[in-house]
C-alpha cells in the first residue's frame, strides 16, 4: 500500500524563509541608496575626504545588494531541491528533526 502523499514541511519552512529574505534584501539595496544619493548631489559634503567616503558608502551599498541577492538565491536553490509532497512517515520526520533544532 502507497503512503499518502502530504506537504512537505521543509518546503513550507523554505518559502516562509523565502519571503522573509525577499523582503529583507529590497530593504537591504535601499538602505545606503538616501546617502549615497545625497554625497553624489555635492551639496552635502565635497572634498577629496569626502570623495573617498562618499566612493567607500557606493561600494558598501552595491556589496550589501549582491550579498542579499546571494542569501535569496542560495534560499531558492533549496527550496528547488525540495519536494514539495513527501509521505507521510518522512514529513512526520522532518517535523521531529526540526523540532529538534529549536
Amino acid at each position: 500500500m502507497t503512503e499518502k502523499l502530504v506537504p512537505n514541511p521543509r518546503h513550507e519552512q523554505l518559502r516562509q524563509l523565502l519571503r522573509e529574505a525577499e523582503h529583507g534584501s529590497q530593504e537591504v539595496r535601499q538602505a545606503y541608496q538616501r546617502a549615497v544619493g545625497a554625497m553624489q548631489s555635492g551639496k552635502v559634503w565635497t572634498g577629496p575626504t569626502a570623495t573617498t567616503w562618499s566612493a567607500e558608502l557606493e561600494a558598501r551599498h552595491r556589496r550589501l545588494g549582491q550579498l542579499a541577492r546571494r542569501v535569496v538565491e542560495a534560499i531558492e536553490e533549496e527550496l528547488r531541491r525540495q519536494p514539495p509532497l513527501v509521505t507521510e512517515s518522512e514529513a512526520d520526520a522532518m517535523r521531529r528533526e526540526m523540532a529538534g533544532r529549536v
